[in-house]
């Protein structure tokens, strides 16, 4: 079976990204220079993308991610998941000496159709470490701090490192080779600050702030509830020390949904959407290949990289 082409039915419709790390190993492992690395990415992304992209919540182990979010566009999704899957990988793989292949494979986007599916993933999101055995409670997961962020209003603040002003500065550096002064310039003169701002989700945008934060305490205790941690944990420190190389023996595999809905009508509902939008698709790339311009690709995926953007692309 092929891949889905990538389909958003309206714009800002949560999603759920998923990213594996290669062979499953430990590349993701938590620890303070990590998790600095991590927020500063997603930061740096947000602040390209502005008001076209929500960030709602985000989980995973030392070996995966699940990130929800909204966003505009198809062609929004796309740039942004593409900004922080590269830069994750450099970061990290500078971090914990790893050259090959970051993910395993690409973003693995869901749909969320419904209000009761979202939170759902909210759920399953906050239970991830302790239904795996990592840690007792969500929040001793020593990642990066998104249940703190979300039930206490913690800041979530990284570093975004400007490695192409660094390779500049290098390269300056370099061209003084008779009078060469002052030290080469190293990752830090680079280090700049980001924070990562999450929006409340849609089913609770007309909260305030404390209303909100008791919201996502519950979720935190719904999932602590259905997702309790076994007798024996590995705990914060092992898990600081688990080697990023390392692989399980024996990794969880399972088959994703093509969408989380909370019942049997709005998935039927989405598929004859989708093979709608494939048809009509399919039929404007024929036409493309043909030579035929405005070739009318429909606004709910992304138009082929062969094809300029126009001023609103």
């Amino acid at each position: 079976m092929g891949r889905r082409l990538r389909y958003m039915a309206h714009g800002f419709q949560p999603v759920e990204l998923t990213w594996r790390c290669a062979q499953a190993r430990y590349l993701m492992r938590p620890g303070r220079e990590a998790n600095r690395r991590i927020v500063g990415v997603i930061g740096q992304a947000m602040r390209l993308h502005g008001d076209d992209v929500r960030l709602y919540f985000a989980g995973g182990t030392c070996n995966h991610i699940h990130i929800v979010a909204a966003f505009r566009s198809a062609e929004v999704k796309a740039a942004w998941v593409c900004h922080v899957r590269t830069n994750l990988s450099k970061e990290l793989g500078d971090l914990f000496g790893w050259s090959g292949a970051h993910w395993e494979r690409r973003s693995m986007d869901i749909p969320i159709l419904d209000d009761a599916a979202l939170w759902s993933r909210f759920v399953y999101l906050a239970g991830q470490a302790t239904a795996a055995g990592l840690v007792r409670r969500a929040a001793d997961w020593p990642g990066v701090r998104w249940i703190q962020a979300v039930t206490e209003g913690e800041p979530l603040v990284g570093v975004w490192y400007d490695r192409t002003r660094l390779y500049r500065m290098r390269k300056a550096w370099e061209a003084r080779a008779v009078a060469r002064r002052g030290p080469r310039p190293v990752l830090a003169d680079v280090a700049e600050a980001r924070t990562v701002v999450l929006s409340p989700p849609p089913m609770w945008a007309g909260l305030g702030d404390e209303a909100l934060r008791a919201r996502w305490r519950e979720v935190v205790e719904v999932a602590e509830a259905r997702f309790p941690a076994p007798r024996q944990i590995l705990g914060r420190a092992r898990v600081l020390r688990v080697r990023p190389h390392d692989r399980p023996g024996r990794s969880k595999r399972s088959p994703a949904p093509a969408v989380h809905a909370g019942c049997r009508g709005l998935r039927v509902a989405w598929w004859a959407l989708y093979r709608a939008f494939v048809e009509t698709y399919r039929a404007a790339m024929e036409m493309l290949r043909v030579g035929v311009e405005g070739c009318g690709f429909p606004a709910e995926g992304c138009r082929p990289a062969c094809m300029a953007l126009g001023p609103g692309g």
